[in-house]
């Protein structure tokens, strides 16, 4: 089967989602640095974001989920100390905004 392109990618081309991964997907990425950053939405609105820059692919906004996450993988809350880390990043169903949706999780 050819790749599918989800239609988000179209709307969010400089951030890796859960959109960019294939369905049943998983991929080992390593961190190379982690920062706070200023991210636009959709909307136009900027926030203020924990971005991870990862080795060849685009950046992963972290949400709070994630960085809870990292912190249990690696058993410290410092962002410098997850620099070098390999992670598995996966698409799961979690329920926000007060729907379905999927969203980019993590694992070791």
């Amino acid at each position: 089967m050819s790749e599918l392109t989800h239609w988000k990618q179209l709307t969010n081309p400089l951030y890796i989602g859960a959109y960019s991964l294939q369905p049943g997907e998983i991929r080992t990425v390593e961190i190379v640095k982690v920062v706070k950053e200023s991210v636009k939405g959709a909307d136009g609105k900027a926030d203020d974001c924990t971005v991870a820059y990862l080795k060849g692919e685009k950046p992963f906004i972290l949400n709070s989920t994630n960085c809870k996450t990292l912190t249990k993988l690696y058993g410290t809350p410092y962002i410098e100390q997850w620099v070098g880390k390999s992670i598995v990043i996966y698409a799961a169903k979690v329920k926000a905004f007060g729907e379905e949706i999927e969203a980019l999780r993590i694992r070791s």
